[in-house]
């Protein structure tokens, strides 16, 4: 990687298309601001991997359903709205999108200079919901993606189901400071990579809050690498500058600490800290 961290469009460059979509993630493949790009992705019904956020997709695509419960035959007629609720607030797209399968994404990126976390999504730590991590390992490693792309989860099963197939497949447990703990002993947990170990990390992602002064040094020692979220999210009307000047200092914080990669939803702003 780059001495400097490298730049992800969060979900894609969704300043520009829908979240989690083929045209948000090509949006983040021709901006000059992007590195890479971090995605969510789900299992359905019929072991077929897609791009998605939310369990279930009413938020997105107005219907009321479970993503689980769904085939790709079920999912590739329904479209992610051209407005749709995040954070509060509403955001405005041109029109509606498909939701796309994870093979046609990285194939879009394969052989770019790009960099990819996917994220396996998870809301808890549900063992039945594990073979995501063995269907995502086969997608990358047939796709020969191995030197692009990382794989987090918040679900340490899925990333264990991934390791367990293919150990080859880079991955790391992720870390959000909504987690049951308080800060102080997330960041214990984090830098002592006791799940790191368990489901054979070689990288970790972690909230920018729980990040301090020694942990990527440590994580560095390992030979792991370090990501971070989500810095300048979007929020409903404009960011106040008293924020952005808070965003701003961290983003200079982890550079100067050794991040390998920064996850935002506005990279120019990102960038601008980087590199003026």
């Amino acid at each position: 990687m780059k001495k400097q961290p490298l730049v992800l469009a969060h979900r894609g460059l969704v300043t520009e298309y829908q979240e989690n979509t083929l045209l948000s993630i090509q949006a983040a493949i021709d901006s000059p601001f992007c590195n890479g790009t971090e995605f969510d992705v789900f299992l359905t019904k019929d072991n077929k991997v897609v791009l998605f956020h939310d369990e279930n997709l009413k938020r997105l695509t107005g219907i009321d359903r479970i993503i689980y419960d769904m085939t790709w035959d079920d999912l590739r007629s329904i479209q992610v709205l051209a407005e749709i609720e995040v954070d509060g607030g509403v955001r405005q797209y041109a029109k509606p999108t498909a939701i796309p399968l994870l093979e046609d994404v990285l194939e879009t990126i394969r052989g770019k200079d790009f960099f990819v976390d996917i994220e396996l999504k998870a809301y808890s730590p549900n063992w039945k919901r594990r073979k995501l991590g063995r269907e995502v390992a086969k997608i990358v490693k047939r796709m020969e993606m191995l030197e692009q792309v990382v794989c987090t989860s918040f679900n340490f099963f899925m990333l264990y189901d991934l390791e367990k197939m293919h150990r080859e497949i880079p991955s790391g447990f992720a870390y959000d400071d909504n987690m049951p703990l308080s800060v102080k002993r997330l960041n214990w947990l984090m830098e002592s990579n006791i799940i790191g170990k368990i489901v054979h990390s070689n990288a970790v992602c972690s909230e920018y809050t729980l990040i301090d002064n020694d942990t990527i040094q440590k994580y560095h020692g390992r030979k792991m690498k370090v990501g971070t979220f989500t810095l300048y999210p979007l929020m409903p009307g404009e960011m106040p500058d008293d924020r952005k000047a808070d965003f701003s200092k961290e983003v200079k914080r982890l550079a100067a600490l050794g991040v390998d990669w920064i996850e935002t939803d506005q990279p120019e702003l990102v960038w601008k800290d980087l590199y003026g």
